[in-house]
């Protein structure tokens, strides 16, 4: 060995004992950095602090005030409002009863105008047969007149 390399040696064991700069900068800066992150934290928090506080103080009032003054306005417009669609579902409901006593009344008279139509096509058809009947005797009985005058002639002779 050396006295260069003894030297080199004797120095890294020096600066490994007592030199704690790397060390030492590497808390250092995570000291600051944990400092940082809580002064952000801190100040996050003081941000949301004012915000919340000014809430409470100022627009929760102002808010709970105006709702006080318009919850009014609000009912009357409901009323209002449910009043009016009572009202179109009435008329919608008188409507339709209408319309449905007028389809009845027209179902009912079209029901007339077939029993009636059908009572009279009956009636007719039992004309037509009772003259084709009363028609169909009449030639019989015409027949049986000739025949009989015949037959009473043909013994005169």
């Amino acid at each position: 060995m050396t006295y260069e390399q003894l030297f080199k040696d004797v120095t890294d064991i020096y600066s490994r004992l007592f030199n704690h700069k790397a060390a030492l900068q590497g808390l250092n800066q995570n000291f600051v950095k944990e400092f940082e992150e809580k002064r952000d934290e801190s100040e996050s928090l003081s941000r949301s602090l004012e915000w919340i506080t000014d809430c409470s103080d100022r627009i929760y009032p102002a808010t709970q005030q105006g709702l006080e003054d318009n919850v009014h306005k609000v009912k009357e417009a409901v009323e209002k409002a449910s009043k009016s669609c009572q009202r179109i579902i009435q008329d919608e409901a008188d409507k339709k009863m209408e319309w449905l006593g007028q389809e009845r009344a027209k179902r009912l008279q079209e029901w007339r105008d077939f029993t009636e139509g059908h009572a009279q096509a009956r009636r007719q058809q039992a004309d037509r047969d009772f003259e084709a009947r009363a028609e169909e005797l009449r030639r019989h009985y015409a027949d049986l007149e000739e025949k009989l005058n015949q037959g009473a002639v043909g013994r005169v002779l």
